[in-house]
């Protein structure tokens, strides 16, 4: 079933955890040739935003 505010409170936390992931420049660009090493580096990215923020 839809439930119209929670989906604007995912979307709003959705759309932030994209934002802090951009700041992530080698994530932004993409400097990797290997989807792997790419991957890695998401991971690696998403801990830090985790031990950062707390989410």
């Amino acid at each position: 079933p839809y439930n119209a505010e929670l989906y604007k409170r995912m979307r709003s936390a959705v759309e932030r955890f994209y934002g802090w992931l951009k700041s992530f420049r080698r994530i932004t660009i993409r400097y990797e040739r290997l989807a792997a090493i790419y991957k890695a580096f998401i991971t690696i990215a998403c801990i830090t935003i985790h031990l950062r923020y707390g989410i």
